[in-house]
């Protein structure tokens, strides 16, 4: 059976494409032919003989009808509003001014009839091109025709071209006398279901929100109220409700003046908009704060926060201890300290014992035995353990800083010194634990005042003139023989004595070889972990290398070595891949590219006090490499004197930053070339 043929008629292409769209979607283009002119094309594209017309508006009727045929029927289509495009045009909230915006002056009358109608609660006013309008107006809706909108609209929402009516389908089957006008109203009604179904998921989604949110205010420190313009409670949390003693969230809903204490809605009253105020009330002093809602340029009410001024003097106070302690804290406790030897587990017993006294302690043995970790342990099974942990390495800071460092400085002690002062070490670890690193390492006048603070619990800041107790626990450590160096004058004895109270000494990882195999065990599951890789496993002759070696970086050193496995190796491990049985060629960096690294180390260094040494090591290693003593004696005559751990500290230093190469046993160091570029950078 030959498809009828309906034909719309339209000044713009917009309609024509939006209506055979609806056919598509309503399923018309099934039953009939659809076809589409603009008016401007009739006169050469003449309407099909028996077709039914449909045009857009009355308005263009005259200019269709000469080019009808003789058995054509014209009618006028009957708009509706896009309903699927409504969404936007629903959050605006009531009351609002808003712009319609359309073509002509027809078209706007239609469109606001159709609004108004369907119920939308915002005062509308009317807009084609060449009309006037209200300038305070920040809204615009339209059908389409977004082009027309005034650039002075802040914001735009297009609903859509008008669709055709359901009544204007009815009439086109009936005239054609087609029985299948039920599939279009269930089509419809399928549309009508899929936005019912949107529109549900979007309540349900603004309750969770709204309980997310109410769920997030009720956590907040302040007590938050938001009134509407009626002065109606619309939100109150708990921390108001506790505040001003109310009857639970009941109170929503309520006149704020019913519901709150007289004299606190006097203060609301007189408290002015977005200030920050203090205002007593109650015979308590509170931080109080009220501001306007405003949304889409109308008022909806006021938002009052308002909190107790001593609860933010707390916050205040506790906010600086949080600061002063940033970072001075013990992370490790007994249970993290690896090694199950008859020898290491002798250490721990001794040291949990010492942990419950304030005496001080002295931790002896070589570097990497874990002194540090040990040392926080102590302090986190003591009565301290609440209080700081402050940690000072006397290797890693030049002499000019340290003793600033140490015992902070009042301002204007010195060039450079900022203002107000500076706090020091020792005032920082007040009422807690401050361990003292390398100690081997401090100056014979650092020693004259650390033996000062250890007698009498007190210090003085450079440049004061006040003497501050301290009330704090000293953990000292060092991988040097102190008794020697007091034999031959390089450290006091009576500071010796004083910080010999109670000597714990490491043991050496290569005399506890059988903690081996569990440290590294310990060791493979934490890089895993944080590599989020497999575990892996070592052969038996890689374990017994390991166990053979003398580990001269003791547990540091075994810890090294496991990451780097656990990095470059996969699932086991012999004794050709460890690191410290391999000869690994090395490859120099290129000098070119390097200013900005170059720069920050340069900085660094110089931050640190530590830049004319550095450089002077580089100079030295760049004439001749060799090893660390006759490096340390070339330092002394150029009048740079160090330690043999400052030495050490310092080359560890530059082999990170990767100027220097560090080679095996009496190999010695050597200048990389990106060595030699910071030499020349520093010139």
């Amino acid at each position: 059976m030959e498809k009828k043929t309906v034909t719309f008629v339209a000044k713009m292409d917009e309609f024509l494409q939006s209506v055979v769209s609806q056919c598509h979607e309503l399923g018309i283009s099934q039953d009939f032919h659809i076809e589409g002119r603009r008016v401007d094309q009739l006169p050469y594209r003449p309407i099909a003989e028996g077709s039914l017309v449909v045009l857009s508006t009355k308005s263009i009727y005259e200019q269709v009808e000469p080019y009808l045929p003789q058995d054509s029927r014209a009618i006028v289509a009957k708009r509706m509003l896009p309903y699927h495009n409504l969404r936007e045009m629903l959050e605006i909230p009531r009351g609002v001014k808003v712009l319609l915006v359309s073509d002509t002056a027809e078209t706007v009358d239609e469109t606001m009839r159709l609004l108004i109608a369907s119920g939308m609660d915002f005062e509308l006013y009317p807009y084609y091109p060449g009309s006037d309008y209200p300038l305070d107006i920040d809204i615009a809706v339209t059908p389409g025709e977004a082009e027309h909108v005034p650039p002075t609209i802040r914001k735009v929402v297009d609903i859509g071209f008008r669709v055709i009516d359901l009544s204007t389908w009815l009439e086109i089957y009936a005239h054609f006398d087609n029985g299948n006008f039920q599939k279009v109203t269930a089509r419809t009604m399928q549309s009508l279901i899929y936005i019912t179904k949107q529109l549900n998921n979007e309540i349900l989604h603004a309750r969770l929100l709204q309980m997310y949110l109410e769920g997030i205010v009720n956590r907040i420190e302040d007590a938050v109220i938001a009134l509407d313009e009626q002065e109606v409670i619309r939100f109150i949390n708990q921390k108001a409700i506790d505040t001003l003693h109310l009857h639970g969230p009941g109170v929503q809903g309520e006149k704020a003046a019913v519901c709150l204490p007289e004299d606190f809605m006097e203060t609301v009253r007189d408290c002015d908009e977005n200030e920050e105020v203090l205002v007593d009330w109650a015979g308590r002093t509170y931080f109080f704060r009220k501001m306007h809602i405003v949304m889409e340029g109308r008022y909806l009410g006021s938002l009052l926060l308002f909190r107790k001024a001593a609860e933010i003097e707390k916050m205040e106070h506790d906010y600086r201890l949080r600061l002063y302690s940033k970072g001075l804290i013990a992370k490790y406790s007994f249970d993290e300290i690896y090694g199950k030897s008859q020898s290491f587990q002798q250490v721990i017993q001794i040291a949990k014992k010492i942990a419950r006294s304030n005496s001080t302690v002295l931790l002896l043995g070589e570097t990497g035995t874990g002194k540090e970790l040990l040392a926080q342990a102590i302090h986190n099974a003591s009565p301290r353990k609440r209080e700081p942990f402050v940690g000072v390495n006397f290797a890693a800071i030049s002499e000019s800083l340290l003793e600033s460092e140490l015992f902070g400085y009042e301002e204007g002690a010195f060039t450079g010194a900022r203002k107000g002062g500076h706090i020091g070490w020792f005032e920082l670890a007040h009422k807690g634990t401050i361990f003292l690193d390398e100690i081997g390492d401090a100056s014979g006048a650092i020693q004259n005042r650390l033996l000062r603070v250890l007698q009498e619990r007190q210090i003085m800041r450079v440049g004061g003139n006040k003497v501050i107790p301290i009330n704090i626990r000293v953990i000292a450590a060092t991988n040097q023989d102190l008794q020697q160096m007091v034999k031959e004058g390089r450290f006091r004895a009576d500071l010796y004595y004083r910080l010999n109270i109670l000597p714990i000494h490491l043991p050496p990882l290569r005399k506890r070889a059988e903690d081996i195999p569990w440290l590294v065990d310990a060791f493979i599951r934490r890089y895993c972990v944080d590599l989020r890789r497999p575990p892996f496993t070592l052969s038996r002759e890689a374990l017994n290398a390991m166990q053979a070696y003398d580990w001269p970086g003791n547990i540091r050193e075994l810890e090294n070595v496991v990451e780097y496995l656990a990095h470059v190796e996969e699932e086991e491990v012999y004794a050709y891949h460890l690191p410290f049985l391999q000869t690994a060629a090395v490859v120099p960096l290129e000098a070119d590219g390097l200013q900005h690294e170059c720069e920050e180390v340069y900085q660094a260094y110089e931050k640190r006090g530590f830049l004319l040494e550095m450089t002077a090591i580089l100079q030295e290693l760049s004439t001749a490499g060799g090893g660390r003593y006759a490096l340390q004696e070339q330092l002394r005559e150029r009048g740079i004197d160090l330690t043999t751990q400052q030495l050490r500290y310092r080359l560890k230093m530059l082999q990170q930053d990767e100027l220097i190469r560090v080679g095996k046993g009496r190999q010695g160091s050597s200048i990389s070339s990106k060595g030699e570029a910071f030499l020349a950078f520093c010139k």
